[in-house]
């Protein structure tokens, strides 16, 4: 039985950022709510084509936690390679999944981002491909029907045994929905893994942490929302990866039964 994920949660922005330490996983937490001043900040730290991107939004709320959110992902890379925001060079994945250019001198890092309104999660691993979800707590409509949809066998057992133990229906739902979308990030598949997923097919390199304790930011904490949050790490080799994503792509998707919240 492979051990337990040992990650750690902080508030971004930190004084231990240049290192991950003895976790396999560290996560950041931050606001994407800013000033005037703040947003123009963020902006001059973009790429061209993020800033291109930044501009082309209509709607400010959008646009706002696009650039706020790219900002302090570089910020946190930035530290972690002794470099300028400005410098970090991101690429995108297959799937769209930002992801840092590689050079031979770096050593290995990699990332996953997620947001829910105003929260961006950042985890970071030198461990393997990570991946990493957060949900604000609300009503699922027709919970029992959607966990059918989208969970395996054994993670529907365990959301019925809590809920028999009278824990909120909903709040687990969401719990389970963030490990099971943290894991398919970490894999590379995407939402298109998710009938694989629930027919019990993982990477046996796959590990996950619920975040039960979210440090939240200040201005966060003070509304009294509350978050699920879940992060995974995948050890698997690329063959494995590379053959689980030809699976994926193979199958038809499910619709998500949430409505999106991560980029």
């Amino acid at each position: 039985m492979s051990r337990s994920l040992r990650a750690r949660v902080m508030r971004w922005p930190s004084a231990d950022a240049a290192r991950i330490g003895d976790a396999d996983v560290k996560v950041y937490t931050a606001s994407l709510l800013a000033s005037d001043e703040q947003l123009e900040r963020a902006a001059r730290a973009l790429s061209p084509a993020e800033r291109q991107r930044f501009s082309g939004y209509s709607n400010g709320v959008v646009s706002r936690r696009f650039a706020m959110g790219r900002a302090v992902l570089r910020e946190v890379l930035g530290a972690l390679q002794s470099i300028d925001p400005s410098a970090v060079r991101l690429t995108e994945g297959e799937f769209g999944k930002p992801e840092l250019a590689r050079s031979p001198a770096m050593a290995p890092l990699w990332f996953s981002v997620a947001h829910c309104d105003d929260l961006l999660l950042v985890a970071l691993s030198r461990e393997g491909e990570v991946g990493v979800d957060v949900e604000r707590t609300r009503s699922i409509d027709c919970w029992e029907r959607v966990a059918d949809r989208t969970l395996a066998p054994d993670e529907r057992a365990e959301l019925l045994r809590a809920v028999e133990r009278g824990e909120d229906p909903d709040r687990v739902f969401l719990r389970h929905w963030c490990r099971v979308e943290a894991e398919l990030k970490a894999i590379g598949c995407g939402i298109q893994g998710l009938e694989a997923h629930r027919a019990g097919e993982r990477p046996a390199g796959l590990r996950v942490a619920d975040l039960t304790r979210l440090p939240l930011p200040n201005e966060l904490a003070a509304t009294g929302v509350r978050y699920e949050a879940a992060v995974a790490l995948c050890l698997a080799s690329e063959k494995e990866r590379q053959a689980r994503r030809a699976t994926s792509q193979q199958a038809t998707p499910s619709s998500a039964p949430t409505r999106a919240s991560t980029a």
